[in-house]
């Protein structure tokens, strides 16, 4: 004859785990998705200014065709101690003495950063505050936002290319 089945306390039950713990990690998993989307910052990847309307939104693509049309390409190099230097070329010379930068943070809006680069001697001079050691979107643009360039800088880069973001 066989022995009967001995009882066992019910957390020693392995299905009763599959039962608790599979609904457990998936509302602690939706918990830090929650967490992760309030700590990001902004929703949008990129901060450019668009118009909305109905269900379709429109960026203003002008300063970007300006810079295409006049021919703008430039690059930004970083030193080790966070300076930066611009050097624009194109067909027409900006005279501009002073350019705004934006550095725009690939994953949380907190860390993007707005720099003003000043002219010296022909090419744009400005400092890096923060740690090059992200990656990030560039936006450079005069003060009257006239004509737009864009790039991107990767991580633990000296030197970025920039240009216009849509050709005519």
């Amino acid at each position: 004859m066989s022995d009967p089945p001995v009882a066992r306390a019910v957390w020693r039950e392995p299905m009763l785990w599959l039962v608790v713990a599979l609904p457990a990690l998936g509302v602690l998993a939706g918990v830090l998705i929650v967490v992760a989307a309030l700590r990001s910052g902004g929703a949008d990847a990129l901060s450019t200014e668009v118009r909305r309307t109905g269900q379709i939104q429109q960026e203003n693509l002008a300063p970007d065709l300006a810079a295409a049309r006049a021919g703008l390409v430039g690059e930004l190099h970083i030193d080790a101690a966070g300076g930066l230097r611009l050097d624009l070329t194109g067909g027409a010379p900006v005279n501009d003495e002073t350019l705004q930068l934006r550095l725009i943070h690939t994953s949380e809006a907190r860390h993007d950063r707005d720099i003003v680069l000043r002219r010296e001697d022909g090419q744009w001079r400005g400092r890096l505050e923060t740690s090059a050691d992200s990656s990030w979107t560039l936006r450079l643009q005069p003060a009257d936002g006239r004509w737009r360039l864009g790039g991107r800088l990767t991580a633990g880069a000296a030197a970025a290319p920039l240009q216009a973001l849509w050709q005519p």
